[in-house]
């Protein structure tokens, strides 16, 4: 697309939580914290980041360049303008954000917009699992084994609940993350995880919220992973009439619990951080709606 011909255009991209306990690399339920980016014509490429969470060193500019890479090896003539609020490498979808908002810019400024359904493909190809890609992706919650729409279900997200993100001070990468896992298991945990994977996936279809303080509870991943995350095992074991369910966000480190309302997410908060302080780390809520859009194009 020639330069002249292209006009300025706004990308946001959501964060999102995969896996919910048991749903591991199959569910992701999207956030209401975003990626946000204004694109438009350029002698030159260009991008520059700013807000909360602008990354520290070039890792995240690399994932949003390779992901553009994969549409046209050639970089467009666009000044990107990169505003990110989502914490980078905290089990919030940062990876699946930046690839679906460089495959967005790079379709969109080279004149070759992408179906959704081309989109998903390229996301969960570049991230590996399809949880946060689709999460991110389409909004609301997914339920998905791979990017074919046959393959996927798409819920709305849950809007009488809140999402309360609590973010430890620690890092874990997600391959060292699941480096963790064993190579097998024993029969009776893969029926417990599977019983509390069709249980979460039962809740989040009827809108069954009481189910899912047992149905996302899991020994695939989380028990394997506390042991790296200190006060992970004790936030994981609270329970309060105003926590609907907690579970690991995604690889990690932050917990995920969904509350009754934006009251009870503070008094829940309170509990969540005090056994991460208990153990040692210090952690920052984030008080959160489920997002019900994904990810957003405007001005195109």
């Amino acid at each position: 697309m020639r330069v002249d011909m292209l006009r300025k255009f706004r990308v946001s991209v959501p964060a999102s939580s995969a896996n919910l306990g048991p749903g591991f690399d199959a569910v992701g339920i999207a956030l209401d914290l975003r990626i946000r980016a204004s694109v438009e014509p350029a002698s030159h490429f260009s991008i520059r980041f700013s807000g909360e969470h602008a990354p520290l060193h070039d890792g995240y500019e690399r994932a949003i360049l390779r992901a553009m890479a994969r549409v046209n090896p050639e970089l467009p003539h666009v000044k990107m303008s990169v505003v990110n609020a989502i914490p980078l490498g905290k089990g919030l979808g940062s990876s699946a954000a930046a690839s679906l908002l460089g495959l967005i810019v790079a379709s969109r400024a080279h004149g070759r917009p992408l179906r959704r359904s081309e989109l998903a493909q390229l996301a969960c190809d570049i991230e590996g699992h399809p949880d946060n890609a689709l999460a991110a992706l389409y909004g609301g919650a997914v339920v998905a084994a791979s990017p074919a729409a046959a393959d996927c279900v798409r819920l709305a997200a849950p809007k009488d609940l809140r999402a309360l993100i609590v973010v430890p001070a620690i890092d874990l990468s997600t391959s060292d993350a699941r480096a963790l896992l064993p190579e097998r298991y024993a029969r009776h945990d893969m029926v417990f995880t599977a019983q509390r994977a069709s249980l979460l996936g039962a809740a989040l279809a009827s809108g069954s919220w009481n189910a899912l303080q047992s149905a996302m509870r899991d020994r695939v991943h989380q028990p394997y992973r506390a042991e790296k995350i200190p006060g992970l095992a004790q936030a994981l074991e609270l329970r309060s009439k105003d926590l609907i369910g907690i579970a690991l966000s995604g690889a990690g480190p932050s917990v995920l619990a969904i509350v009754r309302s934006a009251q009870a997410s503070r008094a829940v908060a309170r509990r969540i951080e005090a056994a991460f302080a208990a153990a040692g780390v210090e952690a920052k809520a984030l008080h959160l709606a489920f997002a019900s859009r994904g990810a957003i194009v405007a001005g195109a």
